[in-house]
């Protein structure tokens, strides 16, 4: 066996001890399935953790961290997510989307990227997006539907992207999954041709 780096502490909370994020991120590697270690691996590099200490951290961190646990259980499983985790994820939602698309062979999308069209106007930031041929992917939750100031700002912006000329794809949670997600997936992949 390797070198086993103790967990790092962050303190106590109630009471119990609580493990630094990424290190606790290392020790789920044989707990979590292959899908989750991806999706708490773009919460550290991302921004939609509600904890500061996990979110907004560096791909460079969780390769450290990776190297310095050593062979421990479910390092193979940390391994191959560490290499699906991106920076810049904003919803966990977009996290399985993402994997979605790209593991039905399509091309990896650029995720959260500020928009703008060809005279410098600002188009919004869509979850995912092909930029090469003006398509945009957007997952809606049901909290765009519930709060009325923000299903009025996603008209805005899907039209903002419509004059622009960019197709914007609006999915939710019933598209990522079975013959939906299939038709999701084609859907993209028609767009993309």
């Amino acid at each position: 066996m390797g070198h086993r780096a103790a967990p790092e502490l962050l303190g106590l909370v109630d009471g119990l001890p609580v493990a630094e994020p990424i290190s606790a991120w290392v020790r789920s590697g044989q707990l979590l399935s292959l899908d989750e270690l991806v999706r708490v691996g773009d919460a550290l590099a991302g921004s939609w953790s509600p904890l500061p200490e996990a979110r907004r951290r560096r791909l460079g961190d969780l390769d450290r961290a990776i190297l310095e646990v050593g062979r421990i259980r479910g390092i193979t499983s940390l391994r191959e997510a560490r290499a699906l985790v991106r920076p810049g994820v904003e919803s966990p939602k977009e996290t399985e989307l993402r994997l979605l698309l790209t593991r039905a062979g399509l091309p990896e999308p650029e995720i959260n990227i500020r928009t703008f069209d060809q005279d410098g106007r600002y188009l919004g930031k869509p979850d995912l997006r092909y930029a090469w041929c003006r398509v945009a992917i957007e997952y809606e939750g049901d909290e765009h539907r519930r709060d009325p100031s923000r299903f009025r700002r996603d008209i805005r912006r899907r039209e903002r992207f419509a004059d622009a000329g960019w197709r914007t794809v609006r999915c939710t949670d019933d598209d990522l999954h079975g013959r939906r997600a299939d038709e999701l997936v084609a859907r993209v992949r028609r767009l993309l041709s």
